[in-house]
């Protein structure tokens, strides 16, 4: 309690806790990798999340060639904290390669947005909703298993 109140007196945010089993996924607004504003709410059943580059490649081998249509049927939302990456090589390589891509990308920029979800490196969370709740989280590092799980 100590550390938390001079946290405060300094002016320093508290750390985050994690999102768990059972809580409420926060309303989320993020732009895609288009420019174009997205809110993700409670008609969610799994969001895709990463926060690394391996993550990020795990989670575009399993949705490649998937159009986004399919996603929205199947109430799949792929989220990147792409707050770590350098705002040039975003602009310059990733934004290009992102653009062509049949699947939406909704980025957190900031990395506040996304600062609960639960994650690991190298790694995609799945992460499973029911009527706004978080129900479960699993952590894939194979393309191929998270397609499968995924029933792509």
């Amino acid at each position: 309690m100590k550390g938390l109140l001079w946290s405060l007196a300094l002016g320093l945010s508290a750390p985050l806790m994690a999102l768990e089993i059972g809580q409420p996924l926060p309303y989320l607004t993020l732009d895609d990798q288009h420019g174009d504003a997205h809110s993700v709410g409670h008609e969610l059943s799994v969001m895709l999340f990463t926060r690394d580059k391996a993550g990020s490649d795990v989670a575009s081998g399993a949705l490649a060639g998937i159009e986004q249509s399919r996603l929205e049927q199947a109430g799949i939302v792929y989220v990147a904290d792409t707050s770590v990456m350098p705002a040039l090589i975003t602009r310059m390589f990733a934004l290009p390669k992102m653009k062509k891509q049949s699947f939406l990308t909704l980025m957190d920029s900031q990395g506040s947005a996304t600062a609960t979800l639960p994650f690991e490196d190298g790694k995609v969370s799945v992460l499973g909703f029911e009527g706004g709740a978080l129900t479960q989280v699993s952590h894939l590092d194979d393309a191929k298993q998270l397609k499968q799980v995924l029933g792509l």
